[in-house]
């Protein structure tokens, strides 16, 4: 299955890229699968995905959203300000 990840905000410095598009195994992966991959794959991002929220193909989706071949998953920070 081939996923594309689309990194927004600080989270795009912390990978060194702005997308990349991953082949996972096919079968039923969830977003924290997704999230797991990233884990091991990008070190740096470890401290920040429990606060990212993902929108699969422009829909925001929750952990168990199941992921299909061709989606593209963005990855959005927190978003603070005043």
């Amino acid at each position: 299955m081939r996923v594309t990840v689309v990194y927004y905000g600080g989270l795009k410095q912390d990978v060194g890229v702005r997308s990349e598009t991953l082949e996972l195994p096919d079968g039923a992966l969830r977003v924290r699968d997704l999230s797991e991959v990233l884990r091991e794959r990008h070190p740096a991002l470890a401290g920040r995905l429990h606060t990212v929220a993902y929108a699969v193909n422009d829909t925001l989706v929750d952990a168990d959203y199941v992921l299909q071949d061709g989606d593209e998953a963005g990855l959005l920070p927190p978003v603070s300000g005043g």
